[in-house]
């Protein structure tokens, strides 16, 4: 279960996007800067699921020769798969996706949503042309697929995109499809959001003019995925707090018990939830778009509330040359970083508050060089576990 928003400051101009991707919590979750065409002539993704490589990896193949791929991309990636939670693009249009359940099926042959997301940020040049490009995708393949890492789990898609001029939110079933343009917020999460306000959609759907959540969203799956609460929190903290980077983090650090009372349910934002569906916050990402570039940073382990914000350039040189371009090293430092959260969630209350002031110094002092910094953060975390 996931929630990604959108953000403009009306004063300004800027655009901010902002996503957690909540997974199993056994899944690494990866960083990487990956150019079009990495695994695409041989699977690249160092954990296999017979379910994956069978059915959506074989239609990603066919689905990636009918496009121009041709930008490259920062992600963040299920080891498993070829596509990505989340990411950007050299020419700065990012993508968030969500999971939401229908009332019918979806195609066993058909794109994984994140398949999908990957494939247009090598496509798009700008936000229009990704939105293009998605229902371009969908209309032609289909989606479908287990997307889950240890379970069953068959879904729909709704995505979020921006390229800090404009921003778009899309939801859809199989081959049909909505989509507006985001004014100045908006979020989604595990359930549909458009009713009747769409604006763009396929030629059935605009002919008919459906209700188009009254018309597909299913109600059994709500209580599980708590997503209409979770999207309400997230829009209505957008619109208390406002668009800036503070504010976008701290709605994806955002937890109804905070790190005290730490609340283990679907209704969190920040999600560590037990029970019948075990899910966790796995990796996060803010993009903000401003005259002088833009500024990303990633989570490099779940929970952020435990975890800073770390910048990763959008630098040719950053693509070309840095250590997340090789997925083995990407995995490596994923894999160690989660050993070190699932101690930290074992360790007393005091551990765990010691370690959440430490993430908001850290940022607070960041400079130099980040990943070196980040080092010494997991040092000090090290320490205080071993205390």
């Amino acid at each position: 279960m996931c929630d990604t928003l959108v953000a403009k400051d009306s004063a300004t101009g800027v655009w901010f996007l902002a996503k957690n991707s909540d997974r199993d919590i056994g899944e690494p979750q990866v960083i990487q800067y990956c150019d079009p065409e990495e695994g695409l002539t041989s699977p690249t993704h160092l954990e296999q699921r017979e379910y994956y490589n069978n059915n959506q990896y074989q239609t990603l193949l066919k689905a990636s020769k009918e496009l121009s791929l041709t930008y490259p991309a920062l992600i963040s990636r299920p080891a498993w798969i070829w596509g990505a939670e989340m990411g950007i693009n050299s020419e700065g249009v990012a993508i968030g996706n969500e999971a939401v359940f229908a009332k019918r099926g979806s195609s066993k042959g058909g794109l994984l949503g994140m398949d999908i997301l990957r494939l247009t940020l090598h496509a798009a040049s700008t936000a229009r042309g990704a939105l293009e490009t998605i229902v371009s995708l969908l209309e032609r393949w289909g989606q479908g697929g287990n997307g889950s890492y240890s379970g069953r789990l068959q879904y729909h898609n709704s995505f979020l995109i921006a390229d800090g001029t404009e921003a778009y939110l899309l939801e859809s079933v199989n081959q049909r499809w909505v989509a507006k343009q985001v004014d100045e917020v908006a979020s989604i999460s595990n359930a549909y959001t458009l009713e009747e306000e769409y604006t763009l959609g396929d030629s059935v759907t605009l002919k008919e003019r459906p209700n188009f959540k009254r018309t597909y969203a299913s109600r059994l799956h709500l209580p599980f995925t708590q997503g209409t609460h979770r999207q309400n929190s997230t829009y209505t903290l957008a619109l208390e707090r406002g668009a800036s980077w503070d504010s976008m983090v701290s709605i994806l650090r955002h937890n109804e018990g905070g790190v005290t009372n730490f609340d283990h349910s679907m209704r969190s934002v920040c999600m560590d939830a037990k029970g019948l569906v075990k899910s966790r916050t796995t990796a996060s990402m803010v993009v903000k778009w401003a005259p002088k570039g833009i500024k990303v940073a990633l989570t490099t382990s779940p929970i952020p509330l435990y975890a800073p914000f770390i910048p990763f350039e959008l630098s040719d040189e950053a693509f070309t040359s840095s250590p997340f371009r090789e997925i083995e090293y990407s995995y490596n430092f994923a894999k160690e970083r989660m050993e070190q959260t699932e101690r930290l969630l074992k360790a007393p209350l005091e551990k765990r508050l010691a370690v959440n002031k430490l993430v908001l110094k850290f940022e607070e002092e960041l400079a130099g060089e980040p990943l070196e910094k980040e080092r010494e953060f997991r040092e000090e975390v090290a320490k205080i576990l071993e205390s």
